[in-house]
């Protein structure tokens, strides 16, 4: 039950990995909080994500702190690996969570937060946001779509790739996501397989002469970003060769300055052979949907079976902290991490950004400084009895 006469100094809105991770920053510093989540359970969200998928980032520099992975984890853990690791954090280390609570609104008064939930109120001193840059699929309101006949889903809700046996599937985007499907939909039985690009992607390979991209994730994130961007265009060139002959189109910035505009890296598995085998045909990007058909901006037309749209997600925080002002036009918040601003202090957010470096190692960082930062305040507003008169 939710005391709202309980002032806490913490409270943390979302129990996935950067939750857990702030949760556990914020116990091992003494302070007093919460964890809020709405799903029954803990790994709710990935356990609703199809079977296949795999997590991008290695499975050394994806572990929750203080723990490792099961035994016989794959090097690229599976969805329900990582639903375990996340169970066993919480095991572990008696994170203390409030499941199927949701929150409507958080407002700020007197300075201090009022966490509005389904379940009453909760009273904060500060309260950090953890509910996922990706809660929401999100699909373009292409023209015509509204009456389109064919089968549209997000690739959120791909589910099991045998689904797929004998359709022709049209994956639009060339993303993290959109190659993510493809990296499966290439070794299935699928009739034929087309993908849509509009913006080159940034791609990259599990792994380079041997030696496992990822592990070079914290090298590559102290670079200048110009730097950075080359080494990964580099390694790209090196795995794939030029991909423009494939009807690919080149990036148009590199990827490093595509993260820090959240377009996460896409890490090949797959896909990039079927292009070049013919087996994926890349086409140009949509322009709109017939009622039987869709067009593409070269003005060739498709019957696909099914669309995958690899289009992205939405933060949906507008409802929740949008009053705030702390989130740009596009619903993502103006600041993650360490960083906070005038307008609410004592707001934070954490994993809102896409990292080099993967979600939970750019967690790890984010946690720290802003439990840092809470206890100094903490302190601050602590002094003991004794010394109150001073």
């Amino acid at each position: 039950m939710i005391d709202e006469r309980e002032v806490l100094s913490a409270v943390v809105i979302g129990a996935g990995t950067a939750g857990l991770i702030a949760a556990y920053e914020l116990q091992r510093r003494g302070i007093k909080f919460r964890v809020l989540e709405k799903e029954p359970r803990v790994g709710e969200q990935w356990r609703r994500r199809h079977p296949q998928l795999t997590l991008n980032t290695h499975r050394d520099l994806s572990t929750l702190p203080g723990m490792k992975y099961r035994p016989g984890t794959s090097a690229f853990p599976k969805r329900d690996a990582v639903v375990s690791h996340l169970r066993d954090f919480v095991d572990v280390h008696a994170i203390p969570i409030d499941f199927g609570v949701t929150v409507s609104t958080v407002q700020r008064k007197n300075g201090i937060f009022e966490v509005h939930t389904d379940a009453g109120m909760m009273i904060a001193h500060n309260v950090i946001i953890a509910a996922g840059r990706d809660s929401r699929p999100w699909i373009p309101d292409w023209h015509g779509l509204r009456n389109y006949r064919g089968s549209v889903i997000h690739s959120a809700h791909f589910g099991n790739v045998e689904d797929y046996a004998g359709k022709n599937v049209l994956v639009v985007g060339a993303g993290n996501s959109g190659v993510d499907v493809l990296n499966h939909l290439a070794r299935s039985n699928a009739a034929t397989l087309w993908l849509s690009v509009r913006n080159g992607p940034t791609l990259l390979p599990k792994r380079l002469f041997g030696v496992t991209i990822h592990r070079l994730s914290p090298l590559t994130s102290k670079l200048p970003t110009k730097l950075a961007d080359y080494v990964l265009a580099l390694v790209g060139r090196l795995a794939f060769g030029d991909l423009t002959h494939f009807g690919l189109p080149k990036p148009k910035k590199g990827g490093i300055s595509r993260l820090k505009e959240q377009v996460a890296l896409a890490l090949d598995d797959g896909a990039v052979s079927a292009i070049k085998k013919g087996r994926v045909v890349v086409v140009p990007e949509v322009k709109e949907f017939r009622d039987d058909r869709i067009v593409f901006a070269d003005r060739r037309t498709l019957r696909p079976d099914i669309v995958i749209a690899a289009t992205g997600y939405a933060t949906g925080l507008e409802e929740m902290v949008g009053p705030l002002g702390v989130l740009d036009r596009n619903g993502r918040a103006c600041f993650n991490g360490g960083e906070q601003t005038t307008d609410a202090p004592g707001l934070w957010f954490i994993g809102m950004r896409a990292s080099i470096l993967g979600d939970v190692g750019s967690a790890k960082k984010q946690a720290y400084a802003i439990a840092t930062a809470i206890a100094k305040d903490h302190r601050r507003h602590s002094c003991p009895a004794s010394t109150k008169h001073l």
